[in-house]
């Protein structure tokens, strides 16, 4: 689970975004770095190298010179290395050095090519230290010189400034990232939620929300444009469902004188006559109109949690037995098995719920009565009755054909039918009182696919 949250963490395009980001800004910083250096160090190092290239020219010049003897360019040398205490010089003249070094330092390149080399200094305290040198070697007519100047930069500065750079970027990556990360949770939690907002509105809660804060950033006018959208989206509902029960309302008045008129016409027709058949035929008609109205006005006292103040403490167990002894004649007639069974978590006995005993008692077993009727002959449908100290859970399973995914959510909506053509039995309404009694409980009601069946779970909190 947390490798999946990491996943779909760093698939975000602010996540892209904060990449890209740190990549600007390393390349971004690595450019400044390597101008300062260039313009600090590397000039330093420029005009050192410089300064060898003249003194090396200079004493290639001057043995190249017309008449110049040996005793002169040795006199040169030495003067030379006393009158400057950052130069290196050293010749090898007829197996004799002449110069200030001990001996000729080994694999040094030839004038104009310059190279370190580290030689052993020992100060007036006799302690000795090694000093890095910039030089090169000339072939001169009097032997071989080598000629150099102290590089004290090379291993301090330069490396101090490395460190100092490899820090600077590893604390601007690790600055951007964490920036970043934090901006992509942020970003996320506002997307997350307006994610379950719209989840939670697909289920049919209509009345949430989303929280608006302070800030008044982009999210804040985003959530309140959907908040506005759902507020609208919820009146028109509202009014559709005001409607329906306002035609309910009044059309059960005329239909129900409708009836009297036709049962008792019926008692004054002849018995088994076509017209008698006909009366029967318009009053079961009726009845049904009349049973659709009641349905829609009891789900919409329902929606409005008009009976809450009746609530009592309510044996859910019982109940549950209750259900079963009522359909079980329903099962019988389709030769199905129908099972019950309750169970308790360790150290809970209670199988209590405060609530309204004959709207539970509905709600169960419409369900039972659903799992019968769109469960084949000779299927199998199971109660399970499940207490904790969280709540209740109470399964209704069977081995019918199921409904699939996308309409489990849909069949909970006022007079949907699976059957688009409407020519099955029910008015659409069943389930959508059941989840309005459940609600109006505190509780929920979810379906999930079996393979083959249905689950419906309903969850009574404590």
């Amino acid at each position: 689970m947390w490798l999946e949250r990491f996943r779909l963490f760093t698939r975000t395009s602010i996540w892209r975004f904060t990449l890209i980001f740190t990549f600007i800004v390393l390349l971004i910083s690595t450019s400044i770095l390597t101008i300062v250096y260039q313009f600090t160090i590397g000039e330093q190092k420029r005009q050192l190298e410089q300064q060898v290239n003249i003194t090396a020219q200079g004493f290639a010049d001057l043995a190249s010179t017309a008449n110049i003897t040996e005793k002169v360019f040795i006199s040169s040398i030495e003067k030379r290395v006393n009158n400057s205490a950052s130069i290196v010089l050293v010749m090898n003249s007829k197996n004799e050095l002449i110069g200030n070094l001990q001996k000729l330092p080994l694999q040094l390149p030839e004038f104009p090519i310059l190279k370190h080399f580290p030689i052993v200094v020992i100060d007036h305290l006799g302690e000795s230290t090694v000093e890095i040198i910039l030089g090169t070697k000339l072939s001169t007519q009097f032997g071989e010189l080598v000629v150099g100047l102290f590089d004290k930069n090379y291993q301090t500065q330069e490396s101090n400034f490395f460190s100092a750079s490899t820090l600077a970027l590893t604390l601007a990556l690790i600055v951007t990232l964490i920036t970043g990360w934090l901006f992509n949770r942020r970003v996320l939690f506002r997307v997350n939620q307006i994610a379950r907002l719209t989840a939670q509105v697909k289920a049919g809660h209509l009345k949430t929300r989303l929280p608006l804060t302070n800030r008044r950033d982009e999210f804040d006018a985003i959530a309140l444009q959907i908040n506005q959208m759902l507020d609208e989206i919820d009146g028109l509902i509202d009014s559709v469902a005001q409607v329906t029960d306002n035609v309910a309302h009044d059309l059960r008045t005329p239909l129900s004188r409708i009836r009297i008129t036709v049962e008792d016409s019926l008692k004054k027709s002849i018995v088994n006559s076509d017209d008698e058949q006909w009366r029967l035929g318009l009053l079961e008609e009726i009845d049904q109109v009349i049973d659709t109205f009641n349905a829609m006005l009891e789900l919409s006292r329902l929606e409005k949690g008009v009976l809450r103040s009746s609530f009592e403490i309510v044996d859910i167990s019982t109940l549950c037995y209750d259900v079963i002894d009522l359909a079980g004649p329903l099962a019988e007639e389709k030769q199905q098995k129908l099972v019950i069974e309750i169970k308790a978590n360790e150290g809970c006995s209670d199988s209590t719920f405060k609530g309204e005993a004959n709207l539970i008692f509905r709600a169960i077993y419409n369900v039972v009565e659903n799992a019968i009727k769109y469960t084949q002959i000779e299927g199998c449908i199971a109660l399970t009755c499940h207490f904790s100290r969280e709540g209740i859970e109470i399964i209704i399973c069977d081995n019918g054909p199921g409904i699939s995914k996308e309409n489990h959510d849909a069949v909970f909506q006022r007079l949907y039918q699976l059957d688009s053509s409407r020519q099955s039995e029910g008015f659409g309404l069943g389930l959508p009182i059941v989840k309005a009694i459940i609600e109006l409980h505190g509780g929920t009601i979810t379906l999930s696919s079996l393979k083959p069946g249905l689950k419906a779970t309903i969850s009574l909190k404590q």
